[in-house]
């Protein structure tokens, strides 16, 4: 789940300088003013967790200060509204707390906590970032745990243990450390037992991610996941409260189940190259969704292993088990299944056509960084849009089938934790490009399915472009041989989720289930081809071998 940060002795840094006390630096305008207009928006800026980078930010200002006691003092819990000359205002938390110039050169803290160096003389230390002080975490805990109430001139906030900490309790000394890692949110992990998020980005909505692992655990029939252990909320009189922390149970485990998958790629491309299997004829792939071991050639068995087939069943079992624990919630409105209908149909096929208009109008301004290889056949697809666009029409005139059910919405192997031969889902925040109001909606749980698949595709190509001794020629006579590992592979896992499946009324019947997942992994690859065109034009190779193929197998 990551490392540790590497401290640094903060005392040799240059920071930004406040001429005021710790103890009225909230109470002073002229403090208020600086923190506000040069040195947050500064800091704010070098925060991998912020996700405004790109825009340009016209107003940063404290709405809310939140003291919170700690053992050796105090802390305030900041909400700052970040202004943009576009799109909506966002909130982001940022607890704070001081710390001594005495004890600031100990190597307790790295570089990256620093928001500024406050006081004179004797009273001089730093405003850090709460989250990389060990009281300040500790604090965080121990509120969770007793169920506490904060009020003042500020919104109440309210801290609820779940089933996990009342069954565990309180380690009888608290140790804490904070991962380090690139993403949206700051994480602590104490005493290898607990994993706690600390969500920067923060809305009055109900949170997805604390709403699934929440009613999961009260379910108590899919254990596959971090067990809920406590959250804190701030509480707006008006309006849905708002998630400022999460807990969890810690899973123990080997990694995730994408660094997993690539070394399954690697170790079948290895084998691939020293038979040159790859110079051979290939074999057919099967237009079929579920692929059995016995049915798949005995020379392709002995380079892709029985135990990936096993590992790709296993998720496919735990991902059907997965959606039929959140089928389950009849009695709650948020989990109720409801059927697909054909106002359902209508949405879907209004999303597919902006999307197909977005992001075949952003191919064309950008054929120039297409790889030469797939540049004619991108450009044919692109004259191919309203053909595209009739087939959709088509598909979605006829009535869908199925129910539809809260999913996880953001599923990939990068979502899964592989655990002593076991897979544990995890991070059900949903698509990280919609509100998170919208990522409450209800789909069809073909919909994660289409995307585990893509991202089996996906590994089988990453393998091959992260692999630096590979060179250009043999890179290009082993896609094939990707396309057949992916191929193989995915419909081991889709089997797998069929079986499971079978006869529960989670999913239509076979003709439509493929109907449904043609639309949603054309709607993934879509969405991915944008990605890599903005941000790895190499990579787009990937979404467009499929959408080339879905064209010409479709529309041909």
């Amino acid at each position: 789940m990551g490392m540790q940060d590497t401290p640094h002795r903060i005392i040799d840094i240059a920071q930004p300088h406040i001429e005021a006390e710790w103890n009225d630096l909230f109470q002073q305008e002229h403090c208020i003013h600086q923190l506000e207009n040069q040195i947050l928006p500064v800091f704010l800026k070098r925060m991998r967790w912020f996700g405004g980078k790109a825009r340009i930010v016209t107003a940063v200002k404290i709405y809310q200060v939140i003291p919170l006691e700690m053992a050796s003092g105090f802390a305030h819990y900041l909400l700052l509204k970040v202004r943009y000359d576009d799109g909506p205002t966002e909130i982001y938390a940022l607890p704070v707390v001081f710390v001594h110039e005495r004890f600031a050169g100990n190597g307790s803290f790295p570089a990256e906590a620093v928001i500024a160096r406050i006081g004179e003389e004797q009273t001089a230390g730093y405003l850090i970032d709460g989250i990389y002080d060990e009281d300040f975490r500790n604090t965080l805990f121990l509120l969770m745990n007793k169920r506490q109430i904060q009020k003042g001139n500020h919104y109440p906030v309210i801290a609820n243990s779940g089933k996990f900490l009342v069954k565990h309790g309180v380690p009888s000394a608290l140790r804490s450390h904070v991962l380090k890692a690139d993403q949206s949110n700051s994480s602590v992990i104490y005493n290898d037992t607990y994993f706690l998020k600390l969500f920067r980005k923060v809305e009055y909505t109900i949170n997805p991610d604390w709403e699934i692992v929440n009613f999961l655990t009260e379910q108590d029939t899919f254990h596959q996941f971090p067990a809920y252990a406590g959250s804190i909320e701030l509480q707006h009189p008006e309006k849905a409260p708002m998630l400022l922390v999460m807990l969890q149970q810690l899973i123990p485990n080997q990694g995730d189940a994408w660094k997993n998958t690539l070394s399954q790629v690697e170790a079948f491309y290895q084998k691939v190259i020293d038979t040159e299997y790859h110079l051979r004829p290939l074999p057919l792939k099967p237009h079929v969704l579920s692929i059995t071991w016995d049915k798949t050639p005995e020379s392709l068995q002995q380079l892709i292993g029985e135990e990936v087939y096993h590992s790709a069943r296993l998720l496919g079992k735990r991902t059907a088990e997965f959606h039929l624990a959140l089928m389950a919630g009849a009695d709650d409105p948020a989990f109720a299944p409801v059927k697909v209908d054909a106002d359902f149909q209508r949405k879907l096929f209004s999303e597919l056509m902006y999307l197909v208009d977005s992001k075949f109008e952003l191919l064309e301004r950008n054929l120039h960084r297409v790889p030469l290889s797939m540049r004619d056949d991108a450009a044919e697809m692109v004259n191919n849009k309203p053909r595209v666009k009739a087939f959709f029409e088509n598909v979605l005139q006829k009535p869908l089938q199925g129910q539809r059910i809260r999913i996880h919405g953001d599923y990939h192997l990068g979502q899964v934790l592989v655990a002593d031969g076991d897979y544990f889902l995890l991070d059900f925040e949903g698509e990280p490009d919609k509100l998170h109001a919208d990522r409450r909606d209800k789909y069809p749980s073909l919909k994660d399915v289409a995307s585990m698949m893509r991202s089996y595709r996906y590994a089988a190509y990453a393998s091959l472009f992260q692999k630096e001794d590979l060179d250009s020629q043999l890179q290009l006579q082993l896609m094939p041989v990707a396309d057949i590992w992916y191929h193989f592979v995915s419909r081991y896992f889709l089997g797998a989720y069929l079986e499971t499946t079978q006869g529960t009324g989670l999913i239509p019947s076979e003709d439509k289930v493929n109907d449904l997942l043609q639309l949603y992994s054309f709607q993934k690859a879509i969405y991915e081809l944008g990605y890599e065109i903005n941000n790895r034009p190499d990579w787009a190779l990937i979404p467009l071998q499929s959408l080339v193929k879905f064209v010409k197998h479709y529309l041909d």
